[in-house]
């Protein structure tokens, strides 16, 4: 099995999700995650999904915060993540 996979739905000019980026970036870099970031506003049917509601962290396909989040609760959602696995 391989690491938790992060996805942040995200929209440019966000500083919400800017926030959100940095946090999921360093837990990459501590090899908790690997992780991607999709611009909502390229895909009609995500900003009919996510419009102006962004951030959401999807784990492993799952949505799991919105707006808001830390290193903190990620780090612990991502090894529920790994010891589900």
């Amino acid at each position: 099995m391989g690491l938790p996979h992060v996805k942040v739905m995200s929209r440019r000019q966000c500083c919400l999700c800017e926030e959100a980026k940095v946090v999921v970036e360093a837990l990459s870099e501590q090899g908790l995650c690997s992780w991607e970031t999709v611009d909502v506003d390229r895909d009609k049917g995500l900003l009919v999904r996510y419009g102006m509601d962004v951030p959401v962290i999807l784990v492993d396909d799952q949505p799991t915060f919105k707006h808001r989040v830390t290193a903190g609760e990620l780090s612990n959602r991502l090894q529920q993540v790994r010891e589900s696995a």
